[in-house]
């Protein structure tokens, strides 16, 4: 028998090594990622991940939790054999209390409500006992070190009392037990306060379906009275000793929980917590990525608007272009014409009249037209100033929507996240700029500046020193400038110098001439009027992707970091998963 265990032992040894090798590498690639989430995983999962590689190495850790009175503090003397823990009716652990064993008593404070003490005891040579305040406290820091416990915890004694056994508080504490994975061993304590033994069994039942219900899996429960042990140790009496049910306790943690059940719990519990870990934020990365997603397809409406702002303002450009060559042409139709019918020899005494002839060329000629081309340029601005609101106001509503996607939503679990806050803080911003846009959007101060700048490029190339006249009256006085030397004085001198003949030479040249100005000036005027929309419309899309381009980068690079984090995640809990069956398999042929 003894060749057999030694032999059982060595198997398991090098095995244990070996498994020890794997989970330490699979724990490490799982802090990892949640290193690479940076903000996004939280502070207490990131140390429960370093715990549990910690663990890993450590001794093996029983956690004694319950409410209390429950007699956590008795149960654990009782087991020792000794007082080492105060007892009392009132809430007596104020502290976490991890008991090890040492030569001699002792006890130090490691840190604020955590107590470290030393005792040489015989059930602490191969394992930590941690006895923790009560699951209801009234301290709420003490609730917060106990839960804190569980997850480095590789064995959790939940002492309930046969008085109020499965309370509310104790249900609670137990949920949140369940995710972590830990295997709960029930003591129901104060059995001596109970008439008979069908009134244990109907409580001991009561616990261990509720059990069942909360963790998943029925639980082992051991009735006992720590009163009754500590009388038994007391007066030496083994009857009284087997009585108070400590005997079986006491068995189950020195023997059922024999070297290789410890090993299997220490190389269980880390590889639990990381694969509770690994889940939860494989699941919190997915709701991430979905998200992410759907601001990727709103960074591509708003690329998308701003292209379509982009086409279709130049586009009808073209159609709005076109009217005004319309009024410049009708005007080129009107001055030819006037030359054939006023620059002819039966009209000679009238070409002497230099103001009526002016007179009659600005009525017939220019006419309406300044006003007219002033309204149609007018126009042109307007509707690029009305387009590029609607642009932002566009854009503000995408902003918006995403904005307010999955607000005020909590994603997986008590994961904490910087993603949403800094993509919040990020649409806030374009939202903010959108908003003080569109707020401040002052439409006839806009085509104001945007007709000013229209009119400076084509003055400068159609008339310097143009003064503040509108862009119709520019193009009537080059016209009616260019017409100039048919009229009046100039003419009159030529025909006194050269004759009759020179009219109709004089007309071909006037027409030849007036065409030229007419095209240019229609040219220039186009020309100007197309350069300063485009320069708006390029101007416009560069604002909007200044607004967006923190954005766009953040989006990127979360995309980046959550398609790669997710993968590693998918692998490294599959791995863990088949590991945790190998343990459990390798443990198993060990016994």
């Amino acid at each position: 028998m003894v060749g057999r265990l030694i032999k059982r032992r060595g198997v398991l040894s090098r095995r244990e090594a070996e498994l020890r090798v794997r989970e330490r590498a699979l724990l490490e690639r799982t802090s990892r990622v949640l290193d690479s989430l940076g903000g996004d995983a939280g502070e207490d999962d990131r140390r429960h991940m370093a715990e549990a590689e910690r663990a890993l190495e450590g001794f093996f850790l029983l956690v004694v939790a319950g409410e209390f009175n429950s007699g956590k503090s008795s149960v654990i003397n009782v087991l020792i054999g000794e007082r080492v823990l105060p007892e009392g009716v009132t809430p007596t652990t104020d502290r976490i209390n991890l008991l090890h064993h040492g030569e001699q008593a002792a006890e130090r404070v490691v840190e604020e409500f955590v107590l470290e003490r030393t005792h040489p005891a015989e059930l602490l040579r191969d394992l930590t006992v941690v006895d923790t305040p009560g699951t209801n406290a009234v301290i709420r820091r003490h609730e917060e070190l106990t839960r804190d416990f569980v997850p480095r915890s590789d064995l959790i004694l939940f002492v309930t009392s046969a008085d109020r056994p499965f309370t509310e508080s104790e249900r609670d504490f137990l949920e949140h037990l369940r995710g972590w994975g830990k295997k709960v061993v029930f003591i129901v304590n104060k059995l001596d306060i109970l008439a008979s033994e069908e009134e244990v069994e109907e409580v001991v039942e009561y616990v261990r379906r509720n059990g069942e219900t909360v963790l998943g899996e029925q639980p082992q429960v051991f009735p006992v009275s720590a009163r009754l042990a500590q009388r038994a140790r007391e007066q030496s009496d083994d009857g009284l000793w087997r009585s108070s049910g400590l005997d079986d306790l006491e068995a189950y943690l020195l023997e059922t929980l024999d070297e290789e059940e410890r090993v299997r719990l220490k190389l269980l519990n880390p590889l639990n917590v990381a694969i509770r870990l690994a889940a939860s934020y494989r699941e919190e990365v997915s709701a991430q990525m979905k998200l992410v997603a759907d601001d990727v397809q709103a960074i591509k409406e708003i690329d998308g608007e701003v292209a379509a702002f982009h086409a279709s303002t130049l586009s009808d450009l073209e159609t709005r272009l076109g009217r005004l060559e319309a009024l410049i042409n009708g005007m080129e139709t009107r001055g030819l014409a006037f030359f054939d019918e006023t620059v002819r020899i039966g009209r000679i005494r009238s070409l002497f009249d230099s103001d009526a002839i002016r007179r009659e060329f600005e009525r017939e000629v220019i006419g309406e037209t300044p006003a007219a081309i002033d309204a149609e340029v007018g126009g042109v601005i307007d509707w690029l100033v009305e387009r590029n609101l609607a642009l932002w106001q566009r854009i503000e509503a995408l902003v918006a929507d995403r904005r307010h996607a999955h607000a005020g939503q909590r994603l997986i679990g008590d994961v904490p996240s910087s993603f949403s806050y800094n993509r919040q803080a990020l649409l806030d911003s374009i939202g903010q700029l959108s908003r003080r846009v569109i707020g401040g959007y002052n439409r006839d101060a806009e085509a104001r500046a945007l007709a000013n700048e229209v009119h400076a490029a084509f003055a400068t190339t159609a008339l310097a020193e143009a003064g503040a006249v509108g862009l119709g009256a520019l193009v009537a006085t080059v016209v009616t400038g260019a017409a100039a030397d048919l009229t009046g004085i100039l003419l009159a001198a030529t025909l006194a110098v050269g004759g009759l003949w020179v009219i109709p030479s004089k007309r071909r040249k006037a027409k030849r001439d007036f065409r030229s100005k007419i095209s240019q000036l229609r040219g220039e005027l186009v020309d100007a009027l197309t350069r300063q929309v485009h320069l708006e419309v390029e101007t416009a899309g560069r604002r909007v992707a200044e607004a967006i381009a923190p954005y766009r980068r953040f989006v990127d690079a979360k995309q980046r970091t959550l398609r790669d984090a997710h993968d590693e995640l998918v692998v490294v809990e599959e791995e863990m998963k088949r590991l945790r069956a190998e343990i459990e398999r390798t443990t198993a042929t060990a016994v």
